[in-house]
């Protein structure tokens, strides 16, 4: 590991989307960014059998344990009907369907030599305690990560809460009155409604929560009133929230046999899950008048914002630029300090060394 250009990257595999970065831009130092859907289909036989099928999509096979997933930007060419792709289970971040899901993000990564040195990670509140150390020994050593052979080694591995990331990133803005102030982040997330009450980087665990009012759920708030209400509507929810989700993500109208609906007069109905999950936040966070700013991110941030405000309006109420990707910047922001940290120590040791010889 040569400590002049030790390599940095974050990814945080969220159950809607995988977030991550791919180092900093030369000229300006902003930390870029990318994602692509949070879906991991196994490989059917016709597309491992005909890479003329695949050349036509942007995905990557990707090999975990004795099977073949299909992963990338347009996974949603590869999906057929009767496929589940989508898991919120507890584990899911020690399953094969998340690592083909971290390794089809580092496809998308320029690596000089392959090597990541520092790759750091977010998990939910829910359940950072319970796999975070199982999480970042599993990812530590080399990786095959597609199915052309390209192998990738990752040196160190460290994982955080996401909303941690988050706060890391509100500091950076410069938008802090003082230099480690008492927040409350709150993070939608596609499954769960996480919040982080934190001090510097110390957290209160005892202020710390979640609830499973994430934007999953108002994603099919929304479809089931898009059904409701709009006649010749012949699809589930399910069917129906992808969609949703890549027209609120992009701000491109939701298209539907092949005709743009309006999403506005369908987005009121998300409003009971907001306001259950404010209301949970509420009662768990009994300390408030403590709290210098409350931070919102992750992609369901602005939806969520007037609830939040009503349930607090005393508070100055921050939602981050460019939410959905702030968890991840923040991410590697730590691994920029600990890689400096990291370089610092092998300068030390060169340095002891060479006094020695």
């Amino acid at each position: 590991m040569s400590h002049t250009s030790l390599v940095v990257r974050a990814v945080d595999v969220g159950y809607g989307h995988v977030k991550f970065t791919d180092g900093c831009d030369p000229h300006d130092k902003s930390i870029r960014t990318d994602s692509i859907p949070s879906q991991s289909p196994v490989a059917r036989t016709d597309t491992v059998d005909g890479p003329g099928v695949l050349a036509q999509r942007d995905t990557f096979l990707v090999p975990v344990g004795d099977r073949l997933f299909e992963v990338g930007r347009d996974i949603r060419l590869a999906l057929h009907g009767t496929q589940i792709t989508e898991d919120l289970s507890a584990d899911f971040c020690l399953s094969d369907g998340y690592a083909a899901r971290l390794f089809g993000a580092i496809n998308y990564m320029q690596l000089p030599d392959n090597v990541i040195d520092v790759l750091v990670l977010g998990l939910p509140i829910t359940t950072y305690q319970k796999h975070h150390q199982d999480l970042a020994k599993r990812f530590v050593g080399p990786h095959r990560i597609n199915s052309r052979g390209t192998s990738v080694r990752i040196e160190r591995c460290q994982v955080y809460p996401q909303p941690l990331g988050s706060y890391m990133t509100y500091l950076a803005s410069g938008a802090a009155t003082s230099q480690a102030p008492h927040a409350l982040v709150i993070d939608p997330g596609y499954n769960t409604f996480d919040w982080f009450v934190c001090h510097g980087m110390a957290a209160n665990a005892a202020n710390s929560g979640a609830v499973e009012r994430g934007m999953g759920a108002v994603l099919r708030a929304i479809a089931e009133d898009i059904i409701k209400k709009i006649s010749g509507i012949d699809a589930t929810p399910m069917d129906l929230v992808r969609a949703i989700d890549r027209s609120l993500t992009t701000g491109q109208p939701l298209r539907l046999y092949g005709q743009e609906f309006d999403l506005a007069p369908h987005l009121a109905a998300g409003a009971p899950i907001f306001e259950e999950a404010a209301r949970a936040l509420k009662n768990a966070v009994r300390s408030s008048a403590e709290l210098d700013v409350i931070i919102l991110t992750g992609g369901g941030a602005t939806l969520y914002a007037e609830t939040i405000r009503n349930h607090f309006p005393r508070h100055p109420v921050v939602t981050l630029d460019d939410p959905a990707m702030a968890n991840v910047r923040g991410f590697q922001i730590i691994g920029d300090r600990l890689a400096k940290s990291l370089g610092q120590a092998l300068r030390l040791q060169e340095g002891h060394a060479a006094a020695a010889a």
